[in-house]
């Protein structure tokens, strides 16, 4: 199961690192609605489960939506506060830096929901293998079942 403390390495949000802003990005409220909504965008992609924090198939992939929601969240804050002024010779931007939380976000949203649709695929045929029939086993002679 993913614990919030395995989110906050994979994302480094401790304070320590945050020179700017002493304090993490995320409150422990944030890491568990970005778990919970990466369950529920998961569970949405065909064909839909009812997977729960217990019972996910994978904790990377949860990682990975966990940390595109947590990333969505902090592209808003980004565009909200985003501000740039000029002091003499001296330009200063706060905020710029939102390509490089879009273009990490773009990449792994694509790993996340290409290894999510795979998963569900695999899922899917693992459900069907065994109860499908071939239409051969009808035919006079064959060995498959009648």
């Amino acid at each position: 199961m993913l614990t919030t403390v395995q989110v906050v390495r994979f994302l480094r949000d401790y304070k320590d690192f945050n020179l700017l802003l002493d304090e993490t990005a995320f409150t422990l409220e944030d890491l568990d609605q970005a778990i919970s909504m990466a369950i529920s965008e998961f569970n949405a992609i065909t064909p839909m489960t009812t997977y729960t924090a217990e019972t996910f198939p994978n904790d990377f992939v949860l990682l990975q939506g966990t940390a595109c929601y947590l990333l969505t969240s902090a592209m808003f804050l980004q565009l909200r506060n985003a501000a740039s002024y000029q002091d003499g010779d001296v330009n200063v931007a706060i905020g710029n830096n939102m390509n490089d939380y879009r273009a990490l976000k773009t990449d792994l949203k694509r790993e996340w929901k290409e290894t999510a649709q795979k998963m569900k695929q695999q899922a899917n045929m693992e459900q069907a293998y065994g109860s499908l029939r071939s239409g051969y086993s009808h035919i006079k002679g064959s060995t498959g079942n009648r």
